[in-house]
């Protein structure tokens, strides 16, 4: 029954094909000689169209839309994505920088696994993904898909890799410098501020949700605990692993000097004691008022993406208040945005992006 169940499914995707008006596919015979072979960050080989054959493209990682619009990749435009690429991000920011993203269609997702005969409507050229959970349901596609995981929790390394591939792929060249070229600068900048801090590191924590019944945090060689480190803090959460459970008395145990929130209830509500059952108020950082959402650029700024550069010294900024002021970030933000994305950042839209949560 099954192999009759999975025969039917291919015959009607078979179908779907061949009346999809003739659009060439990554595999048709009279684009064979005009292939790439690429190579995905997984080292899988991947046979590929000219840039100019790759005008429809599904992204599922959430953060591999950031880099592609802040690329302005001509065109090519975005098919499909996870609901999370958006409910992530500064809508104005979109809007500049990905019109008409509100009707970009999300409802081929359940969670991050693809419903194929759904996915292959929306008649992509090319699907990009992170890791093997992602790549479920695609296999035997006649879409060709590109894997951006790697096994390195590291800012830097993960946000340049995948602005490297996504050029290559799309023969893109977007903003003044690179993203490895802005990292280096900021990386300097971070070092002499830094090399200023007096007295003994601070203990950060970064939250990764708060649900009001469930507290999880971002561990030992976690993404979170990379910005930690790299922003000269030492992660009050000595636990490895990322998204770990974990309880009142833990976190009053850890006591940081730091706290951000990546997501679930705002640092608003940390602030005033409003989350029923939890009193944060003995923890340093609610005493002393350190307590912070993440920004929300083209993407959560907690997690690897295009403007992870400035994230650092975002974070520097907010731990050692006196080694950066916010007018000198400010200046820092706009020239950035100014090189990378051609926009004249007013001060208006920038509080939108630094304070996603405020009234």
């Amino acid at each position: 029954m099954r192999t009759i169940v999975v025969t039917a499914f291919y015959c009607i995707l078979t179908g779907f094909l061949l009346a999809a008006g003739g659009r060439q596919t990554a595999v048709a015979d009279d684009t064979a000689a005009a292939l790439r072979t690429m190579t995905d960050l997984q080292g899988n080989t991947v046979k590929l169209p000219s840039p100019d054959g790759l005008q429809r493209v599904v992204i599922v990682a959430p953060p591999l839309v950031s880099t592609f619009a802040a690329l302005r990749i001509e065109n090519t435009k975005i098919v499909g994505t996870h609901k999370v690429a958006f409910a992530d991000a500064n809508n104005q920011l979109l809007d500049l920088l990905l019109p008409g993203w509100k009707g970009i269609p999300t409802g081929f997702l359940t969670g991050f696994q693809s419903n194929a005969e759904e996915l292959l409507k929306l008649e992509p050229d090319v699907i990009l993904v992170y890791g093997k959970f992602q790549r479920e349901g695609l296999q035997g596609l006649p879409v060709p898909v590109l894997d951006f995981y790697i096994d390195n929790q590291d800012n830097e390394v993960w946000s340049v890799a995948i602005e490297t591939l996504m050029r290559e792929i799309f023969t893109a060249s977007g903003g003044t410098l690179s993203l490895q070229k802005e990292w280096d600068q900021a990386k300097k900048k971070a070092t002499a501020l830094l090399a200023n801090r007096k007295g003994p590191k601070k203990k950060g924590l970064m939250i990764m949700s708060n649900t009001g019944d469930k507290v999880t945090v971002r561990g030992i060689g976690s993404y979170g605990d990379d910005w930690l480190n790299k922003s000269g803090l030492v992660n009050a959460a000595d636990i490895k692993g990322d998204n770990r459970e974990v309880s009142m008395e833990q976190l009053l145990a850890w006591n940081p000097d730091v706290i951000y929130v990546f997501r679930g209830i705002p640092a608003s509500r940390y602030l005033n004691g409003s989350i029923p059952g939890q009193n944060w108020h003995p923890i340093t950082a609610v005493r002393k008022r350190a307590v912070h959402d993440m920004p929300l650029g083209l993407m959560n700024w907690g997690a690897p993406h295009a403007d992870s550069p400035l994230t650092l010294l975002w974070l520097i900024a907010k731990n050692y208040p006196d080694l950066i002021s916010r007018a000198e970030f400010k200046k820092e933000m706009k020239a950035y945005y100014s090189r990378r994305y051609n926009i004249t950042l007013s001060d208006h839209l920038m509080q939108s992006i630094l304070r996603p949560h405020a009234k």
